[in-house]
């Protein structure tokens, strides 16, 4: 018996020792046991799958007298939670150019097996060519998409596959984390001497570095010639995942990842190419664009609209622009979907729907009509991270805003996909700190459309207490920009009036008698919302026991992760006030009064005081948020301010019969 236990034992703790002692299995086709049987990560025990072994192979041939670029890859997971699936799905991009056929990339060799232990023994389930789909994203770009058949907890899957690019001269980056950890991951690339890049390293993590030699043959007009190919390979042992959340855009930004940009060319013989690019370079290759700068120079379909609506006769600009804006949304809807290129003017408007990129340049055209200035401002969305500030590529970028000059010089920033929103009240998606103004007869201009952006709300509510505790009241708010945005928003994503009402009953503990606000469907800056509510305090006696700030704006600590390793990210700033005062009943009075609170952190300011003035209780909030970045070595700091801020919300005092 004794012997049993003492076996059953070491059993266990192999299996601890094992599990903690995960090693990359490197042979391709063949998952291990240890693989097969695995059920947690030991570096992180609530990840829902792993990625074990990831490698990139990336080098040049020399086909048809051009050069091509290929990128192997293979990829091997275990799923170890039902959410971990997801890793099945599987969808590989790749540039294929409706109107140029000379340059284009090809998707070749795409393989995937799917094994699970059943009953003792390996399945291989196979990826099945009916289970592979193609489709146009836009005029670029094609999009592959598979989903790994038989895939469940348990499951470890393999996938390779082969990207043949004629695009020579851009390299992908490479990026080692993703949003589930990683044991092992390489990246090897391959460059001839013929070509400089310029390479770049970023992350917080240690990778194993080395370059290497090795020949390559190149064949032409029936000779050949050996170079020298000079390979970087870069390896990274068990990285953490990198996730984002409500305070983080694009953790990928963050991971450890490498970049190659192509500084120049030289064949011996041949006359050196520099391939360096600056931003004023892309502004004059998008002006040139007939898809692009073309379309600039257009007037728009709908010009005998705006004339015969008299809209180029309003002399007020932004009444003159809503009123161009307000024509446009009657004719075309955004679609949901951000692109930089777009479709025809009239495709869209027979659709009646299209991309940001579609509406936009049909904004500008309509603009142009209306006798306003309006220019294109290019950026990459926020969620793929900031345009490099080392070096200028168009692969960068991904949509573009309008820029409108409607008060002198300074310029207004506007989007078709700002449904809810007004000029420089723009999604939180497109708030870059670095955007760029494409102009046709001058510079472009880098610009922030972060600066511009904020929230604001005033809230005024005022409420009588009887001596049941129970308040009686009313809140009035007036929203601004971007707060104004999120509240038209939220009730045009609402599924009806009934229950959004109980929400803010629930959000606020109330319950409310009355439901009121203008400006809902309004194309202006500002919204207001007034609600008549009651609200039962908690009451003993002769002792009632209230909330001064009626409402609590802050209820939930925002940053709850001892650590961070990742910076911290605000959509916009933010600034609001409360003003509550509370009539209390004859013969109450306050036992102690809160004591004022001030809060400050770079970028962050809070204040709260209360008084008491002729049997009512006059208590004051402000908060302001200028500031939408911080380090994650601002983290603890930040974090603090917003627990206090949290805790004094919540801050009870008692009113008390006066003896």
């Amino acid at each position: 018996m004794r012997r049993n236990l003492f076996l059953a034992l070491i059993m266990v703790l192999a299996q601890t020792v094992c599990a903690q002692n995960i090693e990359p299995n490197m042979k391709w086709g063949k998952p291990t046991e240890q693989e097969l049987t695995m059920t947690e990560y030991p570096d992180d025990k609530d990840a829902d799958a792993v990625v074990l072994f990831n490698k990139l192979d990336v080098f040049y041939g020399f086909t048809d007298g051009d050069f091509k670029v290929y990128y192997v890859h293979k990829t091997r997971l275990k799923v170890l939670k039902p959410e971990g699936k997801r890793v099945a799905d599987k969808s590989i991009i790749f540039q294929n150019n409706v109107s140029n056929s000379t340059r284009r990339e090809i998707v070749t060799g795409l393989k995937a097996v799917a094994y699970n232990m059943e009953n003792g023994k390996l399945v291989k389930t196979k990826l099945e060519r009916s289970m592979v789909n193609e489709e146009r994203l836009d005029k670029y770009q094609k999009q592959l998409k598979f989903s790994v058949p038989q895939v469940k907890v348990g499951t470890v899957i393999e996938y390779e596959y082969r990207i043949e690019s004629d695009y020579f001269y851009n390299i992908r980056d490479w990026y080692a984390q993703y949003d589930i950890p990683v044991l092992y991951t390489s990246y090897e690339l391959s460059i001839p001497e013929w070509f400089k890049f310029n390479i770049e390293e970023t992350g917080s993590h240690p990778t194993e570095n080395k370059t290497t030699e090795t020949p390559m043959t190149l064949y032409f007009n029936g000779d050949s010639e050996i170079i020298t190919s000079n390979v970087r390979t870069f390896i990274a042992r068990k990285l953490p995942a990198i996730k984002g959340d409500n305070y983080l855009w694009c953790p990928e930004y963050y991971s450890n990842k490498v970049t190659a940009e192509l500084a120049g060319i030289y064949i011996p013989g041949a006359v050196y190419k520099d391939y360096t690019t600056s931003w004023d370079d892309i502004d004059k290759q998008l002006l040139e664009d007939d898809e692009f700068g073309g379309r600039l120079k257009k007037s728009s379909p709908l010009k005998a609209d705006i004339v015969a609506a008299g809209i180029p006769g309003i002399a007020d600009k932004k009444e003159r622009f809503a009123a161009v804006w307000n024509l446009l949304k009657s004719k075309v809807r955004w679609n949901g979907d951000y692109a930089f290129w777009g479709q025809s003017a009239s495709k869209i408007l027979k659709d009646g729907t299209g991309t940001n990129a579609d509406i936009n340049f049909l904004l500008i055209n309509m603009l142009h009509d209306a006798d306003i200035d309006a220019v294109p401002v290019v950026l990459r969305t926020r969620n793929l991270g900031n345009l490099p500030l080392t070096h200028a590529s168009m692969k960068y970028l991904n949509t573009f805003v309008v820029g409108i000059y409607i008060d002198g010089a300074t310029m207004t920033f506007f989007d078709s996909s700002a449904e809810d929103g007004y000029l420089n009240a723009l999604p939180a998606k497109l708030l870059v700190n670095r955007a760029r103004l494409v102009k046709k007869d001058a510079p472009g201009e880098w610009v922030d459309l972060q600066a511009p952006a904020q929230g604001r709300e005033m809230i005024s509510i005022l409420s009588q207490l009887d001596t049941n505790g129970l308040l009686m009241g009313k809140k009035t708010s007036r929203l601004y920009e971007e707060a104004a945005a999120t509240l038209r928003r939220t009730w045009r994503l609402a599924k009806d009036s009934v229950e959004q009402i109980h929400k803010f009953q629930e959000e606020d503990d109330i319950e409310i008698q009355e439901y009121n606000m203008t400006g809902r469907t309004d194309f202006s800056p500002t919204m207001d919302e007034q609600i008549t509510f009651t609200k039962q305090c908690d009451a003993a006696g002769d002792i009632i026991y209230l909330n001064p700030l009626v409402m609590i704006p802050f209820k939930e600590a925002p940053f709850t992760a001892a650590e961070r390793t990742l910076p911290v990210e605000f959509p916009y700033k933010q600034s609001v006030t409360i003003n509550s005062v509370i009539s209390l009943p004859k013969g109450y009075a306050v036992e102690e009064m809160p004591k004022p609170i001030m809060l400050k952190l770079d970028g962050i300011t809070v204040r709260i005081g209360s008084t008491i003035s002729e049997n009512q209780l006059n208590t004051q909030l402000k908060f302001n948020l200028s500031k939408t970045f911080y380090t994650q070595t601002d983290y603890q700091d930040l974090k603090a301010l917003f627990d206090r801020l949290t805790e004094c919300n919540k801050n009870i005092i008692t009113i008390k019969k006066a003896e």
